[in-house]
């Protein structure tokens, strides 16, 4: 070890098992934080609005090794050779694992956005000005909508009826009830 070269990663490396593991860390973050941000940053991009960047996962991916060589989890990593792919690999495991939680994410906040259906507000008995309010609610998002078919299709559906019966009812596919399904929801939420 005397032979090392004080900036060296292999020098780097075998400081990460003394006392003195700081220099060894500043001197790795130094060497490879960028180019594992850039990594980084190409696992990301499929998620639109994130709240961690590349960064973030960087200095988690480094964290982690930090953490794991201080334990003693890597005692044949020797030199740069092991190290780098190591680290791609760490770095890369973060990254997926982020994307995995904001996407979870984003589905939980689906949820708490969910709005009941129309028999779970309505029970068994409901009163009548709730059933009054209700019809009322149901005639403004009606008159939203542009043609009739549209309004056709939307009250064959709030009745319960599947797309495939819908797309019978109107002589067309199941792919077609969808998109004017989703064109219903569009409408009334911009009028919501």
């Amino acid at each position: 070890m005397s032979n090392e070269d004080p900036g060296s990663i292999t020098h780097w490396l075998h400081q990460l098992a003394s006392d003195d593991e700081s220099v060894a860390q500043q001197g790795l973050w130094n060497r490879y934080f960028t180019q594992l941000a850039g990594i980084a940053r190409g696992r990301l991009t499929t998620v639109k609005g994130r709240d961690a960047d590349e960064e973030d996962v960087a200095l988690s991916a480094l964290n982690s090794f930090f953490c794991a060589a201080r334990e003693g989890r890597f005692p044949n990593l020797q030199d740069r050779t092991g190290l780098w792919p190591l680290l791609v690999k760490m770095t890369a495991c973060k990254a997926i694992n982020e994307v995995k939680r904001q996407h979870a994410q984003k589905r939980t906040k689906k949820a708490e956005q969910y709005v009941p259906e129309m028999t779970e507000l309505m029970g068994d008995a409901p009163t009548p000005q709730f059933a009054m309010e209700l019809a009322e609610q149901v005639d403004r998002l009606m008159a939203k909508l542009p043609d009739e078919q549209l309004r056709t299709i939307a009250v064959m559906k709030l009745e319960g009826h599947t797309n495939a019966e819908i797309a019978e009812h109107f002589e067309i596919v199941e792919r077609s009830v969808a998109r004017k399904l989703a064109r219903i929801r569009v409408e009334w939420q911009e009028h919501a």
